[in-house]
C-alpha cells in the first residue's frame, strides 16, 4: 500500500521532544526520517527517570529509554561528529536531496555549524527549513534556553491560569506536554511549506517558538485580553454555569460541559430534580449564574451520592455531555481506545513484544503505520551514507577519524 508521504526525505537535527514528536508523525505517515545524532547520542536516550518513575530500562538484550521509544519510532539514526569539518560536510551532502530539515537545537548552534536557514537557503533553494525555539529568534530572550516547562508552561502563562490561588504552589506540567502541542504546529507548517514547494519548487524557512505555542493554546484568553476584557481564573465553587464544571462522584471526579439552556431540563431529569426545571432560582442561564455558589454546593452533595458508573447511565440516557476522569492506567486498557486504533503491537529486538501509541490522525486510504521501533544509536549510519554516494573505503576513513562511530 502506498504511503502518504512516500518519497519525502526528512533530516531531523533534533533532540528530546518538540521536533522529534513531529518527525515521528511524518515517519508514521511514510516519510524517510533520518535522525542526526551526535556520536554520544540524543541525551533523551539516557534520561533515567521523571518524577522518580523509571524511564531507562536495563534489559537482558540492551537498554531502552521509554520516552525515546515513543518519539523516534520509524526513523533511521545517523551518528555524526559535527564538531569536525568533515562531519558537517557529511551532513551537507545528505541535505542535497532532502526535502525537509527540522531542528530544535539553539540558533547559536545552528549558526555555528552553518545549519541556520540563512546559511543553507542559497545552496539548497528547495529545502523546507524548520527551527523550534524557546522564545523566538528576536528580542531580549532570543538566546535564552527554554524547554517547554519554562518557555511555554511558565512564561507562556499556563502555570498562572491553572492555579486558582496565588497562595497555592503552581502545578507543573506533564513531561513534554507543550512540546507535543508544538509538534502539531510543526507538522502542519512543514506540510504547508512542502505543498508550496511542490507548486513553485521553492523552499523556505519556518520558525515556531514554545512561547508563541503557549499563547496560541491560550488563544481565547489572550484574544479577550487584547480587546481589554481579561477573563478571570476558573473557580469551580463559583462557576457561573454550574452545568459547566467538575464534580466529585462517590468514586471519582467527572467533568460536564453544557453551555446552553437546552441541557437544563434533561440535566434535572438525570439527577432526579425535575422540580428545579421551572424553579425561578435556577430556570434560566441568568438565574443560575446569580445562584451559582449555592447550586454548586447542592450539586456537590447530589453527585457525591452515586458512583460515576451509576451517573454515567443517567447522563447518557439524557444525552448529556459529561465524562468521568480517567487515569493513564485506564486509558491504556480502554476499549474505546482500542477500537479506534490508539495502539500498535510490534516486536521489539530488545524489549520483546511492545505496544506503542499511534499518532492520532486516521487516514482511510493511506493509514499511518509503525513498522519499526526507535533505532539504536547510529544504526543506519553506513546505510544512509552508502545511499548518499559514499563507499566502504570512505566509511572506514570516517570511522578512523572519529567522524562516525
Amino acid at each position: 500500500m502506498e504511503k502518504l508521504l512516500e518519497g519525502v526525505k526528512v533530516i531531523g537535527f533534533e533532540q528530546v521532544v518538540g521536533v522529534p514528536a513531529s518527525t515521528a508523525v511524518l515517519a508514521d505517515w511514510g516519510a524517510d526520517v533520518i535522525k542526526i545524532e551526535p556520536i554520544w547520542g540524543d541525551w533523551q536516550r539516557s534520561l533515567v527517570s521523571f518524577n522518580r518513575g523509571p524511564l531507562l530500562l536495563h534489559l537482558d538484550k540492551g537498554d531502552i529509554e521509554l520516552h525515546f521509544e515513543f518519539l523516534n519510532r520509524n526513523k533511521r539514526s545517523v551518528a555524526l561528529n559535527l564538531r569536525t569539518k568533515k562531519g558537517r560536510e557529511v551532513l551537507y551532502k545528505l541535505l542535497e536531496d532532502t526535502d525537509i530539515f527540522a531542528s530544535n537545537y539553539s540558533i547559536d548552534v545552528l549558526k555555528k555549524y552553518n545549519l541556520d536557514y540563512a546559511s543553507l537557503k542559497d545552496k539548497y533553494p528547495g529545502l523546507v527549513h524548520f527551527v523550534l525555539t524557546g522564545y523566538g529568534s528576536k528580542g531580549p530572550k532570543a538566546n535564552d534556553r527554554g524547554y517547554d516547562y519554562v518557555a511555554a508552561w511558565s512564561y507562556g502563562g499556563m502555570m498562572d491560569l491553572v492555579n486558582s490561588s496565588p497562595d497555592n504552589p503552581p502545578p507543573i506540567s506533564r513531561p513534554g506536554m507543550m512540546d507535543i502541542v508544538a509538534s502539531a504546529h510543526i507538522t502542519s507548517g512543514i506540510l504547508a511549506a512542502l505543498y508550496y514547494k511542490q507548486k513553485t519548487g521553492k523552499g523556505q524557512g519556518l520558525e515556531l517558538s514554545l512561547y508563541h505555542t503557549a499563547a496560541w493554546t491560550l488563544g481565547l484568553d489572550v484574544q479577550t485580553a487584547l480587546y481589554g476584557y481579561p477573563q478571570p481564573k476558573w473557580d469551580r465553587k463559583r462557576a457561573p454555569n454550574p452545568m459547566y464544571t467538575s464534580y466529585r462522584c462517590k468514586d471519582r471526579w467527572c467533568m460536564m460541559c453544557h453551555p446552553t439552556q437546552e441541557y437544563w431540563a434533561p440535566f434535572c431529569s438525570a439527577i432526579g430534580k425535575t422540580d428545579w426545571i421551572n424553579d425561578p432560582r435556577y430556570a434560566t442561564m441568568e438565574s443560575r449564574e446569580q445562584h451559582a455558589e449555592e447550586l454548586v454546593v447542592l450539586l456537590d452533595e447530589i453527585l457525591a451520592s452515586k458512583t460515576w458508573a451509576e451517573w454515567e447511565k443517567e447522563f447518557r440516557a439524557n444525552d448529556l455531555i459529561v465524562s468521568g476522569n480517567q487515569t493513564i492506567a485506564e486509558i491504556i486498557k480502554d476499549e474505546q481506545a482500542f477500537v479506534n486504533n490508539f495502539y500498535t503491537d510490534i516486536e521489539h529486538p530488545v524489549a520483546g513484544q511492545a505496544r506503542l501509541l499511534n499518532s492520532p490522525v486516521q487516514f482511510s486510504d493511506t493509514p499511518a503505520k509503525i513498522t519499526s521501533v526507535a533505532p539504536q544509536l547510529g544504526a543506519h549510519t553506513e546505510e544512509v551514507l552508502l545511499e548518499a554516494g559514499y563507499n566502504w573505503d570512505n566509511l572506514v576513513n570516517l570511522k578512523e577519524e572519529g567522524i562516525v562511530p
